[in-house]
């Protein structure tokens, strides 16, 4: 009987961490063929193509957080490939949306990750201070952390995607604010020699039909 309810009240205390940890299922995101994408450019052997997941119900295929573009994020994936037979590397942190003058940049993994997933409601200051890991969600931060892209290289004849989180201050009106935006990818690289191939900008429109 004793070892009954022992047992009974391990499993209580053992809830709450099973909750938290089936709490964020990371979700496969996979790149489609480059035809289907409609933003999208070709220069140099190099075809980028950008798909903005600007409701929450796109957004939700990639990431298991249902209300991620009402919180004011939205994911901006960029899918790049490589038909030259030299690797080519892209700087995600220095693409810009730009609409007017507007010129909005990602925000980190961990910085997603606070606010999408933080306990308490209330205002957070921009940038949010570096939080000690212990105190955001580990899963999350984790499938945020391995679909963000950093300084992504994309080897000869390969393609490969990665995403941004651009901070939003409308999602309600955020298509039409959207249909006038260009995504501006300024520094994209070749390996075999380190020289900086040409920028890319591409509208959104086309990916809003």
């Amino acid at each position: 009987m004793k070892r009954t309810a022992l047992l009974a009240v391990g499993l209580l205390l053992a809830f709450p961490v099973m909750s938290l940890r089936a709490g964020y299922k990371p979700r496969t995101w996979e790149i489609k063929a480059r035809e289907t994408y409609p933003a999208s450019l070709t220069s140099e052997g190099v075809t980028i193509a950008v798909e903005p997941l600007y409701t929450d119900k796109l957004a939700s295929r990639a990431f298991d957080k249902d209300d991620m573009v009402a919180r004011g994020i939205m994911p901006l994936a960029i899918i790049v490939f490589n038909d030259n037979d030299f690797p080519v590397e892209i700087d995600g942190p220095a693409i810009e949306l730009i609409r007017g003058r507007d010129r909005i940049r990602t925000i980190g993994p961990e910085e997603a990750v606070a606010r999408l997933f933080r306990k308490k409601k209330g205002w957070l200051p921009t940038p949010v201070p570096r939080l000690p890991k212990s105190q955001l969600n580990t899963d999350a931060l984790y499938d945020f952390e391995a679909k963000f892209l950093m300084d992504k290289i994309i080897g000869p004849k390969e393609q490969g995607y990665g995403f941004l989180y651009m901070p939003i201050r409308n999602p309600r009106d955020l298509a039409s604010y959207l249909s006038e935006s260009t995504v501006y990818i300024p520094n994209i690289y070749r390996l075999d020699n380190t020289s900086r191939m040409i920028f890319f900008e591409i509208a959104l429109d086309a990916a809003l039909r």
